[in-house]
């Protein structure tokens, strides 16, 4: 069998195959991931929570696609940031280096080894997971765990005068709807990301200002450091953005 020409060539295809994959490992545990696992202070959990604004919808309260009001009596999540969600999830979620030219599936072949848990705010801060690193998205308005960060966790930045606007100490208070703030808080215990602006447009900037600046942030704040970097976001889909403050603890 070994001798069949048709063998020979599956045989070594399957190695090559393999070759690269293990290369491919080699890259991504040599690469960024140290780094990111770090930043995000997940080094020993493998475990990321993110905790999204939550609204609660009285009866009669929601209207349905056409136009009807409906009966709808739950809690529903903002679908603005229902579609930030992969932007994070990609953080942890590689395709193995070196497989993109590979025909058919074959270049989607994903590596994770994170489990990035997507929740609805809680309705109790006993309900904040363990000791695991959340990101909070959204304001105390609607999300429990950026209250927590603001009140428990000490965060920099904060929303004011009933969620009218943001604020750093020693800077003024900024209400337009462009601005928003991305910072890292936490105590010995838990870590915690808070991203959130004025408006959905704000706080969608934020969300990506994380997902694609964290080897600055890493950088800037090393060793779990606290920050707080107050933005102003220049685009609609909240792409690009002015850094207007930074400040660390």
């Amino acid at each position: 069998m070994t001798n069949n020409p048709y063998f020979q060539n599956v045989a070594s295809e399957f190695l090559a195959l393999a070759i690269l994959i293990v290369f491919g490992l080699l890259v991504y545990y040599s690469g960024s991931r140290r780094p990111r696992l770090s930043f995000f202070g997940i080094q020993r959990t493998k475990k990321l929570v993110v905790y999204l604004s939550r609204l609660r919808v009285q009866s009669g309260g929601a209207i349905g696609v056409d136009g009807t009001p409906r009966s709808f009596r739950e809690s529903a999540i903002p679908a603005y940031e229902a579609k930030l969600m992969p932007a994070l999830q990609r953080l942890f979620n590689y395709v193995v280096p070196g497989m993109e030219e590979l025909p058919g599936f074959l270049n989607r072949l994903l590596l994770s080894d994170v489990d990035v848990e997507i929740l609805p705010s809680p309705l109790d801060v006993s309900e904040i997971e363990g000791d695991f690193t959340f990101i909070a998205v959204g304001s105390p308005g609607y999300n429990l765990a950026a209250s927590y960060v603001e009140n428990s966790l000490h965060s920099i930045g904060r929303f004011t005068d009933d969620m009218a606007a943001v604020t750093l100490p020693g800077a003024p208070s900024l209400s337009g709807d462009q601005y928003a703030f991305v910072q890292r808080a936490g105590n010995s215990k838990r870590t915690a990301f808070y991203v959130a602006g004025m408006t959905s447009r704000a706080t969608t900037g934020a969300v990506r200002f994380l997902a694609t600046e964290w080897r600055y942030l890493h950088k800037k704040y090393p060793s779990g450091k606290a920050f707080c970097v107050m933005l102003r976001i220049t685009s609609e889909d909240g792409s690009t953005y002015q850094k207007i403050y930074e400040q660390e603890q």
